[in-house]
């Protein structure tokens, strides 16, 4: 074979080898897109329309051939048909001379793929495009509206991520050993599926379980909750009921965490107060008492509540047969003809005791009457107390 005649056979040969095969890997020039024998499918004039030619059961198989066949494809053609199916598709405009990886054509009817293509026609490309993610990898498929020629290509890794937001709320004030319903809220307020979301409540000290409705530690004192695949846009709301067993602050520091996304914390407190309980008593020392002599009276309050008592304060009432002596105790006391008014008590802790002895004289004989009237802050009304003494 002459050496002109084998530089026309060889070159002959390769063009013949190419057009066998499903993959063209040279560089092509297109000049002209939508020929009834190299297009894809039926044109587009909607994005409703690339949607059924993707999706459709008559195209499946060669939808398959062009996906498996694009260069950086790498995920599940499920997703890809799910994308399809589902995913914002808008317009695009492809320049003249612009360089495409790829696009789908046909020959003898069947599928193929021309890989690293120019686009040299007179007008740019009227296309549409979505882009979906599969196995780690962010994918986009652009498809010309004259011809249907689509291909996929990568578009890097997959960036998304779960972003957990955190808030807890409790009641502003309650009473000693009333329930106090503490409820977290966790979101996923990313772009992805959080898989395992645990959220943990830590029990604070002076408080104690009542109701959990999450897994409890009772050793560690917690109460955490595992929330399997949070989708995007998805709020949980998980609550558990606790007591106090004293007054002050109970503070609730609850946190979420998962394997992706960053940890996050969310605080929330409610006051406790105690229920106010008082003991007044009022005894007179010596009964009956001559006339002339002196009686004392012991005035004790005892704080028998849960929460501190203040400005504790005492008014003395004496009848016309008996005289102010003298008052000692707690705080000190002034009389202004019979009533004896002792000078406010600023806190009496839960369980103290105070005393204050009043001292009259008695000044004529009869069946007398010694009241006490205890006021506090804690009572809307006054705690009133009466000693009867005999006079003769």
């Amino acid at each position: 074979m002459s050496k002109n005649l084998l530089t026309f056979v060889l070159p002959l040969m390769a063009l013949i080898m190419l057009a066998a095969s499903p993959l063209y890997a040279e560089q092509h020039i297109a000049r002209r897109l939508g020929h009834p024998s190299t297009r894809f499918a039926d044109p587009l004039h909607t994005p409703e329309d690339l949607r059924d030619r993707l999706t459709s059961q008559k195209l499946k198989a060669d939808v398959a051939v062009i996906v498996n066949l694009c260069e950086d494809w790498r995920g599940n053609l499920s997703d890809f048909l799910q994308a399809a199916a589902t995913a914002p598709i808008t317009p695009l405009q492809i320049p003249i001379g612009a360089r495409l990886k790829a696009m789908s054509t046909r020959k003898d009817g069947k599928p193929r793929l021309i890989r690293n293509l120019i686009w040299g026609g007179i007008e740019p490309i009227d296309a549409y495009e979505f882009s979906f993610y599969s196995k780690g990898r962010r994918y986009r498929c652009v498809t010309p509206k004259l011809c249907c020629n689509f291909w996929v290509e990568d578009a890097g890794p997959d960036l998304r991520t779960p972003i957990l937001k955190l808030e807890c709320s409790a009641p502003e004030a309650v009473s000693t050993y009333r329930p106090v319903k503490v409820c977290l809220t966790v979101n996923n307020a990313g772009d992805v599926t959080d898989e395992l979301v645990t959220v943990t409540l830590p029990v604070p000290e002076g408080a104690i379980f009542v109701k959990p409705s999450g897994e409890t530690h009772a050793a560690a004192r917690r109460v955490f909750w595992r929330i399997s695949n949070l989708a995007p846009g998805v709020s949980k709301q998980l609550c558990a009921d606790f007591k106090a067993t004293q007054p002050g602050t109970l503070a609730f520091e609850s946190s979420a965490r998962s394997a992706v996304a960053r940890p996050v914390e969310s605080w929330c407190s409610t006051r406790i107060s105690g229920i106010p309980a008082v003991r007044f008593e009022v005894v007179d020392i010596d009964d009956p008492i001559e006339v002339g002599r002196q009686e004392t009276y012991e005035l004790s309050v005892t704080n028998q509540g849960l929460t501190t008592l203040t400005n504790v304060k005492i008014v003395c009432t004496l009848e016309s047969s008996q005289q102010f002596v003298s008052c000692t105790g707690a705080t000190t006391a002034q009389a202004q003809g019979r009533t004896i008014t002792t000078a406010p008590l600023s806190t009496l802790s839960s369980k103290d005791t105070v005393k204050w002895q009043v001292v009259v004289k008695s000044l004529a004989p009869g069946d007398v009457r010694f009241t006490a009237e205890l006021t506090s802050d804690q009572f809307k009304r006054p705690i009133n107390e009466t000693e009867a003494t005999h006079q003769y």
